[in-house]
């Protein structure tokens, strides 16, 4: 025997937005960029990519994904690093588990690179979160372009509800 529920609206018993069903994602916001940044340093340099959020219980979580997309021009063992802030700057706190390490050797052409990231945030707070994606040659020489050659690079951030 099976059970069909049909219904047009769910709300909850004492206020109709406050209905809690756990693990589920509230809402999503996504940005992607196109605009090609460069560096040759090791400081780290907005990529682009900042988005916010709000969420709507300071016991929900923030899912933070995306990749960083680019290359390595004339490089020796030159690597990137890709870092999410929660903030607009790269002195805001960085989360943890969100720093990559790339590393390529070439010494005349370029290498395509796609750095993935995924980070569960937990920000304790219903105010605006904006979470930012900086990048930075960690090592050797040459130059890390993102956004390059037509590649562009995402960011996505997704409420999940506790």
């Amino acid at each position: 025997m099976t059970s069909t529920l049909k219904t047009d609206k769910i709300e909850g018993v004492t206020s109709s937005g406050t209905v809690a069903i756990p693990n589920h994602v509230i809402q999503v916001v996504n940005q992607t960029t196109g605009t090609a940044v460069n560096i040759s340093s090791s400081t780290p340099t907005a990529t682009g990519l900042s988005l916010s959020i709000t969420p709507s219980s300071a016991n929900n979580k923030i899912l933070v994904m995306g990749t960083v997309n680019g290359v390595f021009t004339n490089a020796t063992t030159t690597g990137v690093n890709i870092d999410v802030f929660r903030g607009a700057s790269s002195s805001d706190t960085k989360i943890a588990d969100a720093h990559v390490h790339a590393s390529y050797n070439t010494s005349s052409t370029d290498n395509q690179v796609n750095v993935p990231f995924m980070i569960l945030d937990s920000p304790s707070t219903t105010s605006a979160q904006t979470y930012s994606v900086f990048f930075n040659r960690s090592n050797g020489s040459g130059t890390a372009r993102v956004q390059s050659n037509g590649s562009e690079s995402s960011l996505t951030l997704m409420e999940i509800a506790q």
